[in-house]
């Protein structure tokens, strides 16, 4: 009972950290930069990676608050 308490205060906060790394990436993360992997701009490296860091933070909020709600 306790470990799945303190599992779902750590998923939670790093819900809440990635999904404010992905805000920043998709917001401000690649503009005015020059450079990039091939074809792949700055900005679209900085685009992919919110989108997953997005997409993780949302999972990782989701499955805290279903430990913590349990």
């Amino acid at each position: 009972m306790q470990a799945s308490l303190a599992f779902g205060i750590l998923l939670s906060i790093t819900g809440l950290a990635c999904l404010a790394f992905s805000a920043y990436a998709l917001l401000r993360g690649g503009k005015g930069q020059r450079g990039g992997i091939g074809p792949i701009s700055e900005r679209g490296i900085h685009l992919i990676a919110g989108i997953r860091m997005l997409v993780i933070g949302a999972l990782s909020l989701a499955a805290g608050a279903y430990l913590l709600l349990s």
